[in-house]
């Protein structure tokens, strides 16, 4: 046998060690090294199998400890294994050094321990992500993941959609979009309850700062030069955040404001609350490469301002600013373009957002993973703890295949400046009753109701609304 191919032997055995571990030392006659490696990998391979099976699955990323094991163990890995490669060739490496099979070599080496490299990378990003989003302390009792909910039938979410704008006074933000989603925790059937912005008089929850300063049964109305920083629903976070002096510096006060005043609107307990920054999803959006989205008639934005503009009539892939802009964009006197009421905005948002996951496929994820993490920090604030991430995770996709269904308390059956909180939180307790029932429409239609469009979501092969003004 020439040293060629020899050498041409040497990288194929090379190859199928990376796969088999030992078969380069077995073939070489180094029949107890060659053993011992296959023994070595396949037990380290079942062991750590084991580990995350025995973990939860997804408390491997959501924990902190777990997710910087993982960052580790791939580059420990990932060196072994190019370790591996290069004694699997040097076992039979030929006499005459050959140049062409020593690159080869060099080459599989960073072929193999490349992916541990970038996996080692994503795991860190998320870690501190995840580090960076979730900051509420742990809950003062130990959570047992075995019953989660200890017992309770059905966790309460606020989502909010902040909009935190640069020429907001202060620091602070309005929350504009302001929905509840109770879901049930066995089957995750879920009933989202959306509160339009300019709800009226907003009640708190006794004993609390809000409603000492707003007591019934007027609750969150203001006077004087105070009503020119509004009184509605979605200036509720903006006030608390606002004066600080009022609340002795709460770090919580703005959450603890808004989640008191909607469980009050609602009759429900809220558990946790998610903001979701609505210019944080324009970086998002750029993040994405920006989204497609069918606009049906001329939209007018930042009418008055230097940055103004149209987004004309048709299906645009949109960037992160005019995305926004076209779920934000009202009507102007004089305009003469489309704007919309806010309850046909709360929909334009919506087909922003449907629009936004439905592009978040795998393979866009995997590709622009860093961008879209590095924006996602600048988008999510909540007081979820950490260490309830293991547990939402997997409600998460019981939600994701069970029915949702929403009710809307917008005109004409409700009439936000003169709210029947009464009539509300009756509703909100009939909705939950009948969503254990067969499916029944819950949704209040808006007086402006924007014609839908059907759309493919890729990633799950099933038919959502996009809807366009």
């Amino acid at each position: 046998m020439s040293d060629k191919r020899s050498a041409g032997a040497a990288i194929g055995w090379t190859v199928l060690s990376i796969v088999v571990p030992g078969a380069a030392h077995l073939r070489a006659g180094y029949r107890i090294v060659g053993l011992a490696l296959l023994t070595l990998f396949l037990g380290a391979g079942v062991a750590a199998t084991v580990v995350v099976l025995s973990s939860g699955g997804t408390a491997v990323l959501t924990d902190a400890a777990w997710a910087r094991m993982l960052a580790g163990l791939c580059i420990g890995v990932g060196v072994t294994w190019g370790l591996l490669v290069i004694a699997s060739y040097a076992a039979l490496r030929p006499r005459r050094r050959l140049v062409w099979s020593d690159a080869v070599a060099l080459v599989l080496v960073a072929a193999v321990l490349s992916p541990f490299v970038v996996a080692s990378r994503a795991v860190k990003t998320v870690d501190d992500t995840l580090g960076q989003v979730f900051t509420a302390p742990e809950e003062p009792v130990p959570i047992n993941h075995a019953d989660p909910w200890a017992g309770r039938d059905r966790i309460n979410i606020l989502l909010l959609g902040g909009d935190g704008a640069a020429d907001r006074r202060g620091t602070s933000i309005r929350t504009d979009s302001m929905n509840v989603a109770s879901i049930d925790v066995k089957t995750g059937d879920t009933v989202l309850f959306a509160l339009p912005r300019e709800m009226e008089n907003a009640p708190f929850p006794k004993g609390s700062v809000m409603r000492t300063l707003f007591p019934p049964p007027k609750g969150f109305y203001m006077t004087g030069p105070e009503r020119g920083g509004s009184d509605l629903l979605n200036a509720v976070w903006m006030y608390a955040d606002m004066h600080p002096e009022q609340f002795h510096d709460s770090p919580t006060r703005a959450p603890d404001a808004i989640k008191g005043a909607i469980g009050q609107i609602l009759g429900l307990k809220i558990d946790y609350y998610v903001l979701v920054n609505m210019w944080g999803v324009a970086h998002l959006i750029d993040a994405l490469g920006g989204v497609r989205i069918h606009v049906e008639q001329d939209i007018c934005y930042g009418v008055g301002r230097s940055d103004g503009g149209i987004i004309r009539a048709g299906t645009h892939r949109l960037d992160g600013n005019d995305a926004l802009w076209y779920g934000r964009a009202r009507d102007h006197d004089g305009s003469t373009c489309a704007g919309g009421d806010n309850h046909t905005r709360m929909r334009r948002q919506h087909c922003v957002i449907s629009a936004m996951l439905n592009q978040l496929d795998p393979s866009t994820v995997l590709f622009k993973f860093e961008r879209l993490a590095t924006a996602a920090r600048q988008t999510f604030k909540t007081d979820i703890p950490r260490g309830r991430l293991q547990d939402l995770v997997p409600l998460a996709d019981l939600v994701k295949n069970a029915r949702v269904t929403t009710l809307s308390f917008v005109p004409p059956k409700y009439n936000p400046a003169y709210p029947d909180f009464r009539r509300i939180r009756a509703d909100v307790r009939k909705a939950i009753a009948r969503s254990h029932g067969p499916a029944t429409p819950l949704l209040a239609k808006p007086r402006h109701t924007p014609k839908p469009t059907r759309t493919l979501v890729a990633a799950t092969g099933k038919l959502s609304e996009a809807c366009s003004a």
